[in-house]
């Protein structure tokens, strides 16, 4: 739900404005910072984080940016693609100053109000690769401080997140908040937010049917995509393309016969603390609450009397509203999502439980400690794990009924994510850490396609002969993997080469590897490192007896998929179109690249004509890069099978000329046909 901007509220006139307008502007100026952010982006959970610590973008920002994304990864032309989970992330906070309660929130769906908020410090971003610097515990860290005005109240956080595999998936943020004034603060409540949106980015996908469950174990609620109608009471009334559901929001959701059926939202999330303050009453609970996000809206950082709009008659506290909103318990779904029933584990917490209400399709999970003193001079300190799992992501490419029974195994990794990052806070940030990652950051191999053989090489710096394992001292790197996958630059990845230490290829000084590859399939590359692996127990942890060899995680794959370059021909007898036929919505190829067509072995300079059977002229495209290959149209421009009138074509048989202009051959042409199948 989007809140209205002040300019829409006709009670704020100019001068009102005028001062609020002097406000945004002046107090960066007292304070010395604005408010801004950076990305996080070394693991598979990426976010943009602000100096408020939340996630998310201002009323004014686009769609450029991440919202929990998992996995992760950059983007291209199409900034659709992208697997967010949130509409934004922030928290809230109560508290009795000086013996007056106050509320307040941090949400980054909407600008910060500087009558409330200031920021400290910048948003920092400090990379520590590899673990280089042991003094870092992370591979990547964000860092930000803002004031909480009314409070007197400082809020530093860091957020940290790795690469290594097992620690790749969650972020780790610490919050401290500190008295630097003179307010008596009693009866503190932190809350961190989430608005919760699974897969927020898809076009055409159903959004806002996120549904929550409960985790014995853990103790705790989490989320993952739902289905939009109560099938229990209301009927589905049309089918969900393969599925029958939406459930996982298929692809083929809005074409039932398409052939892409993957899964466009199969995630699941969760917040769990890792550490929290002793409490001023340890017999209070802490509280996880789920609303209607238009019932906890706000306005510059206050709820609205009325949210919704709806009952123009409605009077009541906003302030109460919050400190009821923080101290309440949702009741727990009737039912794990094993069916596992929930009644007597409710008691048992002194929890009820409650069908889920078709309101919460759209999630506010509020995550409540507290209370808490936190007098002048003092601090809190909470830590907090954001946590992400899917399942095995082959699966959610080829979709489909057989694996949507596996979407709830994203539960179980969640969880194995958590307990991961529970083991590494335990810890102390401390883990065993295999070989240097041989490039760092997305599109950093160096991967060239070759005029011969339909080859790409793949290329990268050699791990240092000087390179000793931080924790044992030697020297136990033992080689390279090299993974591809003709889906998407996060994978599902196969393992093409193991290039053991002492085998492989140089070239230049680079490492290389030369992959044979097909024509008309884009293709995505990573490559790791590994070791030998240890017998003795790890130094840190004398308690793990032994070490299996280590890999180092897959950070480097190529942002846009990379194509076999075909060879040049004046014998126009050799030209092909790949693929012939080709279907729709190919599963060879990622967002953006389904629709590529190719004409190969096609003369270095050429015209190429598409024609309707009718004879219709379809497009003309112009070849004179000296390649042997020409698509029909381009992702950067989004304009593969269009025509002249950049509209899409429709299935059936055409027919294409490739006229030469080679010196010798011009006026040379060859007539063929290729079909499109939906």
């Amino acid at each position: 739900m989007k809140t209205k901007s002040f300019l829409n509220y006709p009670f704020l006139n100019r001068g009102i404005f005028t001062a609020i307008f002097m406000l945004v502007i002046m107090v960066p100026l007292i304070y010395g910072q604005d408010f801004n952010f950076k990305d996080l982006t070394r693991g598979k959970l990426w976010a943009r984080i602000w100096n408020t610590s939340a996630v998310g973008q201002p009323t004014l920002g686009g769609e450029e940016f991440y919202k929990f994304d998992y996995p992760g990864h950059k983007l291209g032309a199409d900034l659709n693609d992208h697997y967010g989970m949130c509409e934004w992330s922030g928290w809230m906070a109560w508290a009795n100053v000086d013996g007056v309660g106050v509320p307040f929130r941090v949400c980054m769906a909407y600008d910060p109000n500087p009558m409330y908020i200031a920021p400290l410090e910048d948003t920092k971003l400090i990379k520590n690769y590899n673990l280089e610097d042991p003094s870092i515990p992370a591979e990547e860290m964000i860092t930000g401080a803002c004031l909480i005005k009314e409070y007197g109240v400082e809020m530093h956080f860091r957020a940290m997140a790795w690469s290594i595999p097992k620690y790749d998936d969650f972020i780790i943020y610490e919050y401290v908040f500190k008295n630097t004034g003179g307010h008596q603060i009693t009866n503190f409540r932190f809350a961190p937010t989430a608005e919760l949106s699974i897969a927020t980015p898809i076009v055409g996908g159903w959004r806002d049917d996120d549904v929550y469950e409960w985790d014995v174990e853990h103790e705790a609620f989490y989320f993952h995509d739902g289905r939009l109608w109560n099938t229990d009471s209301e009927p589905v009334t049309y089918s969900y393309g393969l599925t029958q559901s939406d459930l996982g929001d298929p692809a083929d959701l809005d074409a039932p016969n398409a052939i892409n059926h993957e899964f466009q939202s199969p995630q699941y999330f969760t917040y769990f603390w890792l550490e929290k303050p002793e409490k001023s009453d340890p017999n209070e609970r802490d509280h996880m609450n789920i609303v209607d996000k238009g019932n906890l809206n706000q306005e510059w950082n206050r709820v609205q009397l009325d949210p919704m709009n709806d009952n123009p008659e409605v009077d009541f506290d906003p302030d109460d509203y919050i400190l009821t909103a923080l101290k309440y318990d949702q009741p727990l779904p009737p039912t794990t999502e094993n069916g596992q029933p929930l009644d007597d584990i409710a008691a048992g917490l002194g929890l009820t439980t409650a069908p889920r209400t078709l309101y919460e399709r759209q999630i506010d999970y509020l995550y409540e400690t507290g209370p808490y003193d936190l007098p002048p001079g003092g601090e809190l300190k909470f830590v907090m794990v954001v946590a992400a799992g899917v399942m095995d992501f082959s699966r959610v490419v080829e979709g489909g009924l057989e694996n949507e029974a596996h979407l709830k195994d994203g539960a179980d990794s969640l969880w194995a994510h958590v307990d991961a990052a529970i083991e590494l806070y335990n810890r102390g940030y401390k883990c065993p850490v295999p070989p240097p990652t041989p490039t760092n950051e997305m599109n950093s191999l160096t991967i060239t396609p070759l005029p011969e053989g339909q080859l790409i090489k793949i290329q990268w710096p050699p791990i240092a002969d000087d390179y000793v394992d931080p924790d044992y001292g030697v020297n136990d790197f033992a080689g390279y993997r090299v993974y591809r996958s003709t889906r998407r630059n996060v994978g599902p990845w196969e393992l093409i080469a193991d290039i053991p230490k002492g085998q492989e290829v140089i070239e230049d000084g680079m490492v290389t590897y030369k992959d044979k590859a097909l024509l008309g399939v884009g293709y995505y590359y990573a490559v790791s490192s590994y070791d030998t692996g240890h017998d003795d127990p790890w130094p840190p942890d004398p308690s793990i007896t032994n070490l299996p060899p280590l890999e180092s995680g897959l950070v480097n794959a190529n942002v846009e998929p990379v194509y076999a370059m075909a060879p040049t021909s004046n014998n126009l007898n050799d030209v092909r179109v790949y693929p012939n036929p080709f279907k729709q919505h190919s599963m060879l190829r990622g967002t953006g690249e389904r629709y590529r067509l190719e004409f190969v072995n096609i003369p270095s300079k050429c015209t190429i004509r598409i024609y309707t059977l009718a004879g219709e002229l379809v497009r003309t495209i112009k070849h004179d890069d000296g390649s042997g290959d020409e698509s029909w149209g381009s992702k950067a421009i989004g304009d593969y099978q269009v025509n002249k009138y950049l509209q899409y074509v429709a299935p059936g048989i055409y027919l294409f000329q490739v006229e030469s202009e080679v010196p010798g051959h011009e006026g040379e042409t060859k007539i063929g046909k290729f079909v499109i199948i939906k």
